[in-house]
């Protein structure tokens, strides 16, 4: 699934429009639009708003991998996060570990 099914798909589960979703996450109507019709991509930085404002998984917006939806901490305990990141941690390659630090950076 790409990008833009991601997108379209949870923004039309939350019923949100083109623009209450731009709004919500502080972009033009436009620019949600182009990324809907992959004219162009969204930040990493608008990637996590678009997450955040929906309420799903970064990981799974950003690459389709993983559950779209995010679990409560109640859910996961804060070892079993460490754990799980830990384990695919060591799975990526360079190229990838260094986006992840970018992501991390932005969220910091």
């Amino acid at each position: 699934m790409s990008l833009m099914v991601r997108l379209i798909k949870s923004r039309r589960e939350k019923r949100l429009s083109q623009q209450a979703l731009a709004d919500i996450i502080g972009v033009s109507r436009s620019a949600l639009a182009q990324w809907e019709t992959e004219m162009s991509r969204p930040s990493l930085d608008n990637l996590r708003k678009i997450a955040e404002s929906l309420s799903i998984s970064f990981e799974w917006i950003a690459t389709g991998r993983g559950n779209q939806y995010m679990t409560t901490a109640n859910e996961i305990s804060d070892d079993e996060l460490d754990d799980e990141i830990n384990r695919m941690l060591v799975r990526l390659n360079a190229r990838h570990k260094k986006a992840l630090l970018d992501v991390i950076m932005v969220m910091n």
